[in-house]
């Protein structure tokens, strides 16, 4: 079993040579964070003619953005009645039809690009945890379907195994405009095409602060030397570092939140689709909750939730996810787990992204575990943002989200909320 990412075993490197000549001394942009969002934002500045930088304190791509399950949801943790209820149902319809937005520009953009992914829109099933759930997922569907692009509909319990062999469930949501890709193989072409767009990377270097050096520029502070920048963009989102001063803004704001996945031995595309017939992506209504598809090449199957681990992923993590997949497949109890890893997401207080801007820097963040969709288009957002673009503004354009009390980036709490959320799941089982 491999305790590495099974996005990284790819025919061609995920990562391309970044550049080993000395820092540039000025850019127009720098951008902070060499993931999804970050190449998102350069390639946008790179062909408006800017030059841009782009510093990675450790290897571009190997965070969260090969770190996922690659199911391409641009998922909204609240609930359309819940961002309803508190924002009012127009912000709401809006937040929905963003993701909608979002999801259509990412394929547009695999094509183009000709990024072969195996992005499959395949749609995704949410089974519900109990009767309570299925009513509320029925409730949503109503909403969501009056919003342009969405395709929702239930599946009664009695029809469930055309979705998914399991008596788990009571029933559950179908989103058909949902699907999923190969991430690694989504983050070799997207770094090829921003290097192609004339965009320099930078790895291995850690951004130590950022200062005023005139009115109107930055100066970018890195353990390798100093760039003066036109703008600053910082797309670090749940790797933010916890000891550097630049990142205090935003880490105070954010909540990162480990994830594990593992990934079984080759079942073969039979047993795979006997046990998921229509292939789609898959979730729960679980307070822990569990999300879990075929592999792209549909002979393996991947199942994530939160992590026993604070560190690396251990025999422990591997128990702990193999249990869950068991509850859902009974059958699979005998077979091996290939892969597990660990991989962080973040969460503002509002569990919504956002985009803002503060002491003129620039941040895209908080996607909330549906950074496969929401990362590069944030990314795109806040360079247009930036640049002053006229394009439509993204609605989590906003104000910097407020700042949690007592806290300075380190979770503590997690352990306490997992528990938490752990019994209610018991509770309702």
């Amino acid at each position: 079993m491999k305790f590495d990412p099974f996005w990284w075993d790819i025919d061609e490197p995920i990562i391309t040579e970044t550049s080993s000549d000395g820092l540039l001394a000025e850019a127009d942009f720098v951008v902070v964070g060499g993931g999804f969002t970050g190449l998102s934002a350069a390639l946008t500045i790179a062909r408006q003619g800017r030059s841009v930088v782009v510093l990675d304190s450790a290897t571009p791509g190997f965070g969260a953005s090969t770190r996922n399950g690659g199911i391409c949801s641009g998922n909204i943790r609240p609930s359309h009645s819940a961002l309803s209820k508190t924002y009012g149902p127009a912000f709401a319809d809006e937040v929905y039809a963003e993701g909608i937005e979002a999801r259509v520009d990412l394929a547009k953009f695999c094509s183009e690009e000709k990024i072969d992914c195996q992005l499959q829109m395949t749609g995704r099933f949410t089974g519900a945890m109990g009767q309570s759930d299925y009513d509320a997922q029925a409730r949503e569907v109503e909403s969501l379907n009056n919003i342009s692009g969405h395709a929702a509909h239930m599946v009664p319990k009695s029809a469930q195994h055309t979705e998914i062999a399991t008596d788990l469930f009571f029933g559950g949501m179908v989103r058909e405009e949902i699907g999923g890709y190969h991430p690694g193989k989504f983050f070799a072409g997207l770094l090829r095409t921003a290097q192609s767009a004339g965009v320099v990377i930078y790895s291995d270097t850690t951004v130590k602060d950022v200062t005023d050096l005139t009115p109107s520029k930055k100066s970018v502070i890195t353990d390798k030397g100093t760039i003066a920048a036109g703008k600053v963009i910082i797309a670090t989102n749940a790797y933010t570092g916890t000891k550097e001063r630049f990142g205090q803004f935003l880490r105070r704001r954010l909540v990162p939140v480990q994830s594990c996945i593992i990934v079984t031995e080759i079942l073969g595309h039979e047993k795979v689709q006997a046990l998921m017939p229509k292939q789609r992506m898959y979730g729960n209504t679980a307070n822990l909750y569990s999300y879990f598809r075929p592999t792209p090449d549909r002979d393996r199957i991947l199942l994530g939730s939160r992590s026993m681990d604070k560190v690396n992923p251990s025999e422990r993590s591997v128990r702990y996810l193999k249990n869950r997949l068991i509850q859902i497949f009974p059958e699979l109890s005998d077979c091996k787990i290939d892969y597990c890893w660990l991989g962080n997401v973040a969460f503002t207080t509002s569990r919504l992204p956002v985009i803002f801007e503060h002491d003129k820097i620039f941040y895209a963040a908080g996607y909330a575990g549906s950074g496969t969709v929401w990362a590069r288009w944030m990314g795109k957002k806040v360079a247009e943002t930036a640049m002053g673009i006229r394009n439509r503004p993204s609605i989590f354009s906003s104000p910097p989200p407020a700042r949690l009390p007592f806290y300075d980036g380190r979770p503590w709490f997690m352990p306490a909320i997992n528990r938490y959320f752990a019994f209610k799941d018991w509770w309702k089982s």
